[in-house]
């Protein structure tokens, strides 16, 4: 693709959410708690970090000369005033007093400045910077590990933003304190090469084995961040890891450019295209893209699944969120405006398309410090997880479920984010505005007893094995029915499932005990309209109900098929058309 085509695309849907973020910013001249910011038309209300907007506007106003949105911008920076903190720092919203988020208020006045200072006047620039030097301070003294504990999203995001002041500023010491986080970062790796550290602490370690670990935040904010670290810092170590660490995490974007986050800690913010409050791997993608074709392929894709998640000048939460009748949260769009912008603000350069890892993957890879299954069939891609890593309680699916299902002809029609939707992040998620229509996404067996629900999705002892014969790949799981708490139902707990994955369908053959199959059934929510379930051994229960789930965005049928006397059932997934 043509380089100028390519910035004329970006320029589109950049001035798309920020001809809507001007549109939605409040005008109350009287209200300095709310004059200037940006109202959500999801959560009905102002998220705390809008002001971080202030940077994608004024690459705006630079693409088009309009002094509207230099305006935008200064309310917002005034209005950013109600976010900070007396010590420089800024906090995540009025009802949250989480400070490190003065990372991403950092990096995006520092683009402000440093891209397009200019169109500010004199006395603005001066405020902006003064603003900006204090947030540093904070940064420098603050957000490292064992004084401020945080994600490691949060780290390698401050490696980015002290190496920036350090140059904006020529601060030797922003710029020492930026290498020491970058490097602890590097070594939060695992033997798969993939970035661990989400969760607390960052090395923690569960039962199985496995790692926090969450594709999502990779992604879209940790890699990032260390990969444009490397590039200002000149680290040429730091950048050639980077780019292997990168390799690695493209194993998880599917074909049409969504990122796998299924078994991800953070799992309950998969949007599909990415993670709701995180910036986007776009800028990062197409700068390595300059040297290596693979990267500016996935960024392309990644790219076209924002543009089909962008209606009426927002970008919505996942791909069926508006035809549910769900809202956008501004919040995905003031985030990866900034994003977009910095891919803009970076020169591009001519690319031919190719393929990605999972265009031509076939066969099984197994993640150990995730115990998760990849694998890849003919026009089929499935991840089964087993992933027992607990965040903040049952939020993604484990116990040998199917996390993933793609087909090439029909696109995702099984992904599972939130297992038991619930707002572990009340700033940063959205309540349905249906939620008779919510459902779990996963397919599961489930029983009854006692007016309880027990599930082998909860399983987090699950035993999974996969091999290859005869053209098909076959995934075995022996697995425990339990509650939402991770207690195993007391008797006749025991359950088995096998997945057939051939060119054609994905076969699923269960069994539990006789003693409950009555009171037990295989649950089965596909996505879209594209797919059937055949029953094939057991009986399927009245009519599939029509679902929608927000983590990560989709709308479509439930099936339940009920297990026969010996407790036995078996149905077959096809595409049919």
């Amino acid at each position: 693709m043509k380089a100028e085509e390519m910035k004329k695309r970006l320029s589109r849907l950049l001035l798309d959410w920020c001809d809507s973020l001007v549109r939605l910013q409040v005008d109350e001249p009287g209200d300095k708690s709310l004059n200037g910011a940006i109202f959500c038309p999801a959560c009905k209300t102002v998220h705390g970090r809008c002001h971080e907007a202030v940077y994608p506007l004024l690459c705006a106003a630079r693409l088009t000369g309009d002094k509207k949105y230099i305006r935008a911008a200064a309310k917002l920076f005034f209005w950013g005033e109600n976010m900070l903190c007396p010590d420089g720092a800024f906090k995540n919203d009025f009802t949250s007093d989480w400070k490190g988020v003065t990372v991403f208020a950092a990096i995006s006045l520092h683009d402000a400045l440093s891209f397009h200072g200019e169109l500010l006047t004199k006395e603005e620039k001066s405020a902006w910077e003064a603003r900006l030097l204090k947030a540093g301070e904070w940064l420098n003294e603050k957000l490292k590990p064992g004084i401020t504990p945080a994600y490691l999203n949060y780290y390698a995001a401050n490696a980015c933003a002290l190496a920036l002041l350090g140059s904006y500023f020529s601060r030797n010491d922003f710029r020492d304190a930026s290498k020491e986080l970058a490097a602890h970062c590097l070594k939060h790796v695992s033997e798969s090469e993939l970035v661990f550290g989400e969760g607390s602490p960052n090395g923690a370690v569960s039962p199985k084995g496995c790692r926090a670990i969450d594709i999502g935040y990779n992604v879209e904010e940790t890699l990032p961040c260390l990969t444009r670290y490397a590039t200002v810092s000149k680290d040429e170590a730091a950048l050639g890891k980077c780019r292997e660490l990168w390799l690695s995490h493209l194993e998880w974007m599917l074909p049409d450019g969504a990122w796998d986050n299924s078994s991800g800690t953070r799992s309950f913010k998969w949007t599909y295209w990415g993670s709701r409050t995180a910036d986007g791997c776009l800028a990062s993608l197409f700068e390595l893209g300059k040297h290596e074709l693979v990267f500016a392929e996935a960024a392309l894709r990644n790219f076209e699944l924002l543009e089909k998640c962008t209606s009426d000048g927002l970008l919505f939460g996942g791909p069926d969120y508006k035809k549910s009748g769900e809202p956008p949260c501004v919040h995905h769009s003031f985030c990866h405006a900034k994003d977009l912008a910095l891919a803009l603000d970076n020169d591009f350069s001519n690319s031919e398309r190719c393929s990605l890892p999972s265009d031509t993957f076939e066969g099984t890879k197994h993640y150990p410090e995730l115990d998760v299954f990849r694998l890849a069939c003919g026009k089929w891609r499935m991840t089964v997880s087993g992933y027992d890593f607990t965040y903040k309680g049952a939020e993604h699916t484990t116990g040998g479920s199917i996390s993933l299902l793609w087909n090439k002809d029909a696109g995702p029609l099984i992904a599972v984010g939130m297992v038991d939707y619930a707002l572990r992040e009340p700033n940063n998620q959205q309540l349905p505005v249906h939620p008779e229509a919510y459902r779990c996404a996963c397919p599961r067996i489930e029983a009854s007893v006692d007016g309880t629900r027990f599930g082998q999705h909860y399983c987090k002892t699950a035993r999974i094995s996969a091999e290859t014969a005869d053209d098909q790949l076959t995934v075995k799981v022996k697995s425990l029915l339990c509650g939402s708490d991770g207690q195993q139902l007391k008797e006749n707990a025991e359950c088995s499932l096998e997945y057939v994955l051939s060119g054609e369908a994905l076969t699923v053959r269960g069994r539990v005990s006789p003693a409950i199959a009555e009171s037990a059934g295989f649950f089965v929510p596909l996505i879209g309209d594209k797919a059937d379930v055949d029953v094939l051994c057991g009986t399927q229960e009245g009519e599939p109900e029509r679902f929608f789930n927000l983590s990560p965005g989709f709308a479509g049928k439930e099936y339940v098929i009920k297990p026969d006397e010996s407790g036995a059932f078996e149905a077959k997934i096809k595409v049919t058309e």
